[in-house]
């Protein structure tokens, strides 16, 4: 599984439908809100590789967390 953070680029006030467009496709994907316009999204490979290729998105792969 792969995590990333998508940060959507467009007007604020379209980030609500874009997200819902991600995830009515990508079903399989796990998405977290960390704000109105970031999300963690916790995926297979390809689907990743999908959601970071998407318009008005961008993606940064999140930073692995240590074990304590």
């Amino acid at each position: 599984m792969t995590t990333l953070t998508l940060t959507f680029t467009g007007p604020s006030s379209q980030a609500r439908k874009a997200l819902g467009g991600l995830l009515q496709r990508y079903r399989s994907a796990k998405f977290v809100e960390r704000s109105s316009n970031e999300y963690t999204v916790t995926a297979d490979e390809v689907t990743a590789a999908e959601l970071a290729r998407q318009p008005q998105w961008s993606s940064q792969l999140a930073q692995a967390q240590m074990p304590r």
